[in-house]
């Protein structure tokens, strides 16, 4: 009874962000071998291994780059339809959840559907679905790369086929050196030579290719979060007894996670990323003491390289000189 009584509070607790009109979803996981951890399920991970693990669900604001919303599940949870509760309590109203090739199922579509929840779905590169025939009339520049486009409604929703000429040369390149090593043979060639360069997104949205597209390129934004998440903070080591505490620590690296972006935002506007990090901005911070005596409390002199470091960002956090 305590131990669902403190998951409950940790829930209310689990998204920082104001709402968004954009959400970046995604899962990952971490190891746990512990026999009394009960959210630790047999489960496949991305490299198709089956092993005890938690997943992580977290979702992250395109508009403001920051993470919004974190969960630990059950490791055989694969699915969306256990979050659509969750979603609806940060997504503003129209909000559109942008989702991984990973959730590609007639079950997560279902989902969505049935939620009202508008979303944008890449399909995988073996989907049916590539062979619904869509004309490329439109065309736009991404990072300069040329992107040929079109779309096709399709039982009340939207396909969207991309091709990228500069991927399509790529792909052509090592389907042909496949087909000189033995590793596939003519036929294979021929089938994938027609998907070579081509992205295919499945969406219930409305909206011009490149918008879709461009939302599709902002999947990069969760994976940084959870790069972050499990390398920088090392939440992924779990050395835990029970659920309750699972939830505790997922939530406390969520609450590091978030100040890690809204420090490196303020980083990014000050145009400084090509030499500081958040790491190395707060390595340079830990520069000034606060020293205090009694009722008196001042700070110890500060470096004029650190000085102008927060005068760029913008960080209001010394006395002035």
């Amino acid at each position: 009874m305590n131990e669902m009584r403190g998951r409950k509070e940790l829930e209310k607790y689990w998204y920082l962000s104001s709402q968004s009109n954009r959400l970046i979803y995604d899962l990952s996981f971490i190891f746990s071998s512990s026999d009394t951890v009960n959210l630790a399920e047999f489960g496949y991970n991305a490299e198709g291994v089956w092993l005890p693990q938690v997943n992580i669900a977290l979702f992250s604001a395109m508009d403001t780059g920051l993470p919004v919303m974190i969960r630990a599940l059950p490791g055989s949870v694969r699915d969306v339809s256990t979050l659509v509760g969750s979603l609806a309590e940060i997504a503003a109203p129209g909000g559109i959840l942008v989702l991984d090739r990973g959730f590609v199922s007639e079950k997560n579509e279902a989902a969505l559907i049935k939620a009202k929840i508008p979303f944008v779905l890449p399909q995988r590169r073996n989907s049916t679905r590539y062979e619904i025939r869509i004309h490329l009339t439109d065309h736009f520049f991404y990072h300069k790369r040329l992107i040929h486009a079109g779309k096709r409604e399709i039982d009340g929703l939207t396909l969207y086929l991309y091709e990228d000429a500069d991927l399509k040369v790529e792909e052509e390149k090592t389907l042909y050196r496949l087909l000189e090593e033995g590793e596939i043979d003519r036929e294979a060639l021929n089938v994938r030579l027609k998907r070579a360069g081509r992205i295919l997104i499945l969406s219930s949205v409305k909206a011009e290719p490149q918008e879709i597209y461009q939302m599709y390129k902002s999947r990069n934004l969760v994976e940084d979060h959870f790069a972050a998440f499990k390398s920088l903070i090392q939440a992924d080591k779990l050395y835990l007894r029970d659920a309750t505490a699972v939830f505790g620590h997922v939530f406390v690296g969520f609450l590091c996670l978030y100040l890690y972006c809204r420090i490196l935002n303020r980083i990014k506007r000050a145009g400084m990323t090509a030499h500081l990090s958040p790491q190395g901005l707060l390595l340079k911070l830990s520069k000034v003491y606060a020293v205090g005596a009694g009722e008196e409390r001042r700070i110890t002199e500060v470096p004029k390289g650190v000085r102008k470091i927060a005068e760029k960002l913008e960080l209001d956090i010394f006395p002035n000189a």
